[in-house]
């Protein structure tokens, strides 16, 4: 090879690494324009009497791939989650139930609370203003949200004359006192399938009982809520059972749930009690949160507390356990490809450590992410309550966000 040939390809190769480079910076500067956010996650508690209104409580919002406390998160004071004319879109399992509306906020112990306007799903959510034009560069590069408009018209309804003149328009909410804050919409969803919903039982697991699927929200009802106008359309996570699965895969999700509680004891010898051989309060609930056709079983239980063998106690009289102690377990499992349960997650406590390791208690699957698959909202029950959001992984829960700041 001579030298001209040697530099040639010298110059050949920095030039490959050059159009690499360039391919990789191109690439990249098209992944942060397709950067989602912000879209926050909220529950809504519907009032225990069905009488007093709804109220919502916000959680996280997903900036930038990010997840932030939604009750902090650029607070003025109140926090932008809860800016008034916000639109969030209730759920259940993945599908919409109704809207919420921000209007007014407060703060309970030293959290916010979201306080407005909730119409059931088949209502139209009422008419917000635009936002305003967004930050400059140099200001803030996220993102501002406009509530998705229906072109539609209501079914039934008759057609304006042409000649007659436009109606007022609806008062909009307040502005924010920063007049480029990011806003929060949601539009209406498409009409989705209704698959069969969460299943829960009473006494044995080994005899669940479908609850039947509801259209709105119940008295009482905890719900996730997303409000986020440029991500995807909400689908269904509820899975939907084959004949034969559903006293199969339940008894053995309770046999996982079983050895868990087994473990904790032989774990604690500090115990004084011992868990009964029967669980209460038993909840399962199944999902399909990759469209895969394999189910996620939530299991949640308590086991009331017995006195400790002889054995442990070395007293011919062990002490009894107080009407009020229990134990406590959420397993998730996973079907895998022989059709055999095998366990994701466990979390186990009792009644004398809920402050150092509260129970989980199942708010439902939803779409935090904004990626069309679902995830899985617990609430911490505890002295202070805070809330967990878990991917699923093919072996694992994956912690996204912890509102105690774990």
């Amino acid at each position: 090879m001579s030298i001209g040939d040697y530099f040639y390809s010298k110059r050949s190769g920095f030039a490959i690494l050059a159009l690499v480079a360039l391919v990789a910076s191109v690439s990249v500067a098209q992944s942060r324009k397709k950067e989602k956010g912000p879209r926050a996650l909220a529950v809504v508690e519907m009032s225990a009497d069905g009488k007093s209104k709804p109220r919502l409580i916000p959680i996280t919002i997903l900036v930038d791939g990010r997840f932030w406390d939604a009750s902090i998160y650029r607070a003025d004071p109140r926090p932008m989650a809860l800016d008034p004319g916000n639109v969030y879109e209730v759920e259940r399992s993945g599908k919409p139930v109704g809207f919420f509306t921000v209007g007014d906020a407060l703060q309970a112990k030293d959290r916010w609370i979201g306080l407005g306007d909730y119409k059931p799903e088949s209502e139209k959510p009422p008419a917000v203003a635009k936002s305003a034009k967004p930050r400059s560069a140099e200001d803030d590069e996220r993102p501002v949200l406009h509530k998705r408009q229906s072109t539609t018209a209501e079914p039934g309804a008759a057609p304006a004359p042409q000649n007659s003149p436009p109606a007022a328009a609806p008062a909009p909410p307040p502005p924010p006192d920063d007049p480029n804050r990011p806003v929060l919409r949601r539009g209406e969803p498409k009409p989705m399938p209704q698959p069969q919903e969460e299943v829960r039982e009473t006494g044995s697991p080994s005899k669940p009982q479908s609850a039947p699927p509801a259209a709105t929200a119940k008295a009482g009802e905890v719900l996730p809520a997303i409000s986020d106008a440029g991500g995807p359309e909400p689908r269904p996570y509820a899975y939907a059972w084959a004949p034969d699965e559903q006293p199969k895969l339940t008894k053995a999700v309770s046999d996982i749930a079983t050895a868990e509680v087994a473990r904790y004891v032989k774990n604690t010898p500090a115990l004084r009690f011992a868990p009964a051989t029967s669980f209460d309060q038993v909840v399962v609930r199944a999902f399909d949160l990759h469209y895969d056709n394999t189910p996620e079983l939530v299991f949640t239980a308590r086991v009331p507390a017995v006195p400790p063998p002889a054995s442990r106690t070395h007293t011919a009289k062990p002490s009894q356990p107080a009407p009020t102690f229990f134990f406590y377990v959420t397993v998730v499992g996973q079907t895998d490809l022989y059709g055999q349960m095998r366990k994701l997650f466990s979390s186990v406590t009792d009644s004398a450590h809920l402050d150092a390791f509260p129970r989980l208690e199942l708010i439902d699957a939803v779409d935090a992410e904004g990626t069309g698959r679902g995830d899985l909202l617990f609430r911490a029950a505890s002295d202070t309550p805070s809330y967990q959001l878990y991917h699923a992984g093919p072996d694992s829960l994956r912690k996204l966000f912890d509102s105690a700041g774990e």
